[in-house]
């Protein structure tokens, strides 16, 4: 077995399930259709094998847990033994956490991943990958309902540790959901304020996609 496919089950039927609980659902690929709102791409065929896996709440954790898997999968060639403190692949995977199951939920973080995957090759926007504490408005409500408030999302640190897999290392990065008028405040005040204020209420990390503004 390769490096690259021993990462991929060590992540998938070892790591996840460890940290996350057993799968409910998964995993959804991205498909040629979810980069379609970017314009003509060019679609890495890697790009298609990653996907997000659906994990119900747990003992110890209340939400729906997202998350992406494939971001962090070495398709570089990597010596081995792998140095300590290297990443693997591209040393990212996302997370989304809502208080209620939906496949609008896989729907946005394939999304989310696939907007990374073109920013990073260049592709649309400024061509760089995206970072903490950027700010994506989404035009339109998360969960697609006319009563949605969050319509927005913020990329923040996660409270999920590090992960080590024989390829290296990848850390979590989450997708904070907030309003129009929260968006607002942070373009004033910044991201870090803004999540700092939407901790204090418990509106983060967990996104509740009606929720009241708090600004």
């Amino acid at each position: 077995m390769s490096l690259l496919e021993t990462a991929w089950k060590q992540r998938e039927e070892d790591v996840y399930p460890a940290m996350f609980g057993p799968v409910a659902q998964g995993i959804f690929p991205l498909s040629q259709d979810t980069f379609a709102a970017f314009g003509d791409v060019n679609i890495d065929p890697h790009w298609l094998t990653h996907g997000i896996f659906e994990f119900a709440p747990t003992d110890t954790r209340n939400s729906w847990l997202y998350v992406t898997s494939g971001y962090s999968n070495p398709w570089e060639d990597v010596v081995e033994p792998v140095p300590p403190g290297q990443d693997s692949g591209a040393g990212v995977e996302f997370v989304l956490e809502s208080d209620r199951q939906g496949d609008w939920a896989i729907v946005a973080l394939q999304r989310f991943l696939a907007f990374e995957l073109v920013m990073a090759t260049g592709q649309f926007g400024r061509g760089t990958p995206l970072g903490l504490n950027d700010r994506i408005p989404l035009g339109a409500p998360i969960d697609g309902t006319a009563s949605g408030t969050i319509t927005n999302v913020i990329l923040a640190a996660s409270q999920w540790p590090e992960i080590h897999l024989v390829s290296g290392e990848a850390m979590f990065v989450q997708y904070v959901g907030i309003t129009d008028a929260e968006h607002d405040l942070a373009k004033t005040e910044g991201s870090p304020a803004l999540l700092n204020k939407l901790a204090k209420v418990g509106a983060v990390p967990v996104i509740a996609p009606d929720r009241a503004s708090v600004i």
